[in-house]
């Protein structure tokens, strides 16, 4: 259906669409929350803004950072994955996120609420993004990036992510030309970094990156390009979770929990991509390799979800 006609057309008030998180439903709220059970809570104030958020376990820090439009309770089952195996997870409620109202946020804002968890709790041991959380964790971090690295269905192109909004918003062509001025304007000298897509700076971390093929809010054809032009990066296809179940299903949480614990165990290398699972899962055969990256590489399909 698009969005209002009045944000379709006019170019500032689609600016605002674009700075504002899409509220959650009251369904999905409970069903997050319900996650929370065997976590504690922790409050970072930030610009005077009160950032909810959870911990559990104990040792090693690690950060997870929600998506735009998240919260810290969508990463609860992540966070207890991650701390059986002996750390400490933490994540809190991106600034613009959790609170009444629709508040405006970014990535600046979203990598500052990351700057607030190191003041309280030091640098981190590795760090777990999701969607645009991925996004602002590497600007938050870099160039000095954690050891590991877990991006799970990563946004990594703000030009991407403009014209996934323009085509659901179906702004209008004057609209959507004159919104992504506005947005290279606010992002100013950042935007190179912002829309490095497969060339993303990611220094010297080993990279776990876990990605639907089928998601239709971040591109995986960007993962895979990354994967296969990076050393030290490892591409996990999460076929058919789409881009939020994956934070849910339970083979994926452990391959996460298994690389910030282990670093990466992956098996299967084919064409610079490399896949895998646990330990013991089984070389991917040549009936698997059925996925083909924009950049012409074979990309192998497990032989089951992760």
């Amino acid at each position: 259906m698009g969005a209002p006609l009045a944000v379709r057309a006019v170019p500032s008030l689609a600016e605002r669409a674009w700075f504002t998180p899409p509220p959650l439903s009251t369904r999905v709220r409970e069903k997050w929350e319900i996650d929370l059970a065997g976590t504690e809570p922790i409050f970072i104030e930030l610009d005077g803004e009160d950032l909810e958020g959870l911990i559990t376990g104990d040792g090693p820090v690690v950060f997870l950072a929600h998506g735009w439009g998240g919260r810290a309770s969508q990463m609860a089952r992540l966070a207890k994955a991650i701390a059986a195996e002996g750390f400490t997870a933490l994540a809190i409620n991106s600034p613009g996120h959790g609170g009444p109202g629709l508040a405006q946020s970014n990535v600046f804002r979203m990598a500052e609420g990351l700057h607030g968890l190191v003041d309280r709790y030091g640098p981190p041991h590795a760090i777990v993004a999701h969607s645009l959380g991925a996004m602002a964790a590497i600007h938050a971090f870099a160039p000095d990036l954690p050891s590991r690295v877990a991006l799970v269905a990563p946004v990594l192109d703000v030009e991407e992510v403009l014209d996934i909004f323009a085509a659901r918003a179906r702004l209008f062509p004057w609209a959507a030309t004159r919104l992504e001025r506005r947005v290279r304007s606010f992002i100013g000298s950042h935007w190179d970094s912002f829309a490095a897509g497969p060339r993303t700076d990611l220094g010297d971390s080993e990279v776990l990156i876990i990605h639907d093929p089928e998601d239709r809010d971040a591109p995986f054809a960007t993962s895979a390009a990354l994967a296969a032009i990076r050393d030290k990066t490892y591409l996990h296809v999460a076929d058919g979770l789409g881009h939020h179940s994956v934070l849910r299903d339970p083979a994926a949480l452990k391959t996460v929990a298994d690389f910030v614990r282990r670093g990466p165990s992956f098996s299967t290398v084919r064409q610079g991509l490399r896949f895998g699972g646990s330990p013991d899962s089984p070389t991917q055969t040549r009936e698997q390799e059925k996925w083909t990256s924009s950049a012409g590489r074979a990309v192998s399909e497990p032989s089951k979800r992760v």
